[in-house]
């Protein structure tokens, strides 16, 4: 028995040696000759593309933007990024390397138009405090992307995605020739004074609204009488605007817009859509009114026995904080935090007004006192006044000028952005609007 069993581990034994030599054998290379030989491959493919690399990342905290790059042999990089005017306009040069982390990584270790997105200053970038738009300047590649054209990375903090696609001599020539500052000027449609913006397609009129912040684009339009609605991400290209998702509506297919221009005198934006050059205008009213949203807004609110809050107040004509809510202050101690409208909040009237930061806790030491509003058959709500809340309601200034704005007669168009987002607008002229939250 005993011969048995040492015969039974012997055999183990040299079952695994057999294994082990096995193995050893089925690569000529070790395992970080395999590696780096892998970095090469990259490190090539990156320098040898003769005309660049277009680049589109997604950071952790949402939104795309585009970026253009020219690397070397020699761990130098050039590149522009749609971030802002001045990096889409101008070239910068840094430094990269590729390293043998986990994975085989890209580190883009100087500062450069990546770190931007990825620094953790909140006013570099817009971002949070603390973590910027969490993106990345750490990227690890996945596999089987090499010789294709287009190599996929994942950033090693915050898995944004960055993507890289070889760009063509004529991609190349339009980005050193400012084509991507160019393609910036869609931005100015920012600078429209209406809210409810229009372009006709073809023989399709779509109300075209921009989220510059999460970098979306979403097109309305009718079909016979119901509202249809259509939303992508996009980006800045040498060209244009192009969409993350294209835009099918039967036999036309919208993949962005091009050739753009901006009149600054008749703020009017221009565009090339599916070859045919038309202009962005504006309009006063929804394409289709919304005919429930006012109630919706309004009884959320009343059903979680809450308010809804605005920290700039009324934009109106162009301008952001029209009414200078934010200059407001109590007694010039108590800095002004944010509007509110507070629906129900007494038996038989509303609240709207500025809150206070008083000893790190909010106070509302005046208020104006709307009767339960009147929602109009076509969609409208409308305010009127039953008086003032507290003892030293102002005389004059941002309070009165938001008070008499929420009180025009022709009342306001509540758009529905999100669960706890709306946008009220003016139903006048659509050329002022405050943007409610919770």
């Amino acid at each position: 028995m005993k011969n048995k069993y040492l015969s039974y581990w012997l055999l183990l034994l040299l079952t695994g040696l057999w294994s082990c030599k096995e193995d050893d054998g089925v690569f000529e290379q070790t395992a970080d000759e395999r590696l780096n030989q892998t970095l090469s491959a990259y490190q090539k493919e990156l320098a040898e593309a003769p005309y660049g690399w277009k680049g589109i990342i997604y950071p952790g905290g949402g939104g795309v933007y585009s970026f253009y790059f020219k690397f070397n042999d020699k761990n130098r990089v050039v590149m522009y990024s749609d971030f802002a005017p001045e990096s889409a306009a101008t070239a910068k040069e840094s430094s990269y390397r590729l390293k043998a982390m986990q994975t085989p990584s890209l580190i883009f270790d100087t500062y450069s138009y990546l770190h931007v997105l990825a620094d953790p200053d909140g006013s570099v970038n817009g971002g949070s405090y603390g973590e910027g738009l969490q993106s990345d300047y750490e990227f690890s590649f996945e596999k089987d992307t090499l010789n294709t054209g287009r190599i996929t990375l994942t950033g090693t903090k915050n898995q944004s995605k960055l993507v890289l696609i070889k760009a063509t001599q004529e991609e190349a020539t339009a980005y050193g020739n400012g084509g991507l500052a160019k393609s910036l000027l869609f931005s100015n449609i920012s600078k429209y004074l209406t809210y409810f913006k229009r372009v006709t397609v073809g023989a399709v009129t779509y109300e075209i609204a921009v989220n510059q912040n999460a970098r979306t684009i979403t097109l309305n339009w009718l079909d016979g009488t119901t509202l249809k609605s259509f939303t992508t991400e996009y980006y800045y290209s040498s060209t244009g605007v192009a969409f993350i998702t294209p835009f099918v509506n039967g036999s036309q297919t919208i993949n962005g817009f091009t050739d753009l221009t901006w009149d600054a005198t008749k703020l009017s934006l221009g565009v090339t859509a599916v070859g045919s050059k038309v202009t962005i205008v504006d309009a006063a009213k929804p394409l289709k009114v919304d005919a429930t949203a006012a109630r919706r807004w309004y009884q959320t609110a009343v059903d979680n026995d809450g308010y809804w809050f605005s920290f700039d107040g009324f934009h109106v004509n162009g301008v952001d904080d029209a009414f200078k809510v934010n200059s407001l202050s109590y007694e010039g101690t108590s800095p002004y935090y944010y509007y509110f409208y507070w629906p129900q909040f007494g038996s038989n009237y509303d609240a709207y007004g500025p809150a206070f930061v008083t000893d790190n806790a909010l106070a509302l030491y005046y208020a104006d006192a709307p009767k339960s509003p009147t929602f109009a058959t076509d969609g409208r709500i409308v305010f009127s006044s039953s008086g003032t809340l507290g003892q030293s309601y102002p005389t004059s200034g941002p309070a009165i000028d938001s008070r008499n704005y929420l009180y025009d007669t022709n009342g306001f168009y509540i758009v529905q952005l999100a669960d706890n987002a709306y946008d009220m607008v003016s139903a006048k002229d659509g050329k002022g609007w405050i943007s409610w939250q919770r």
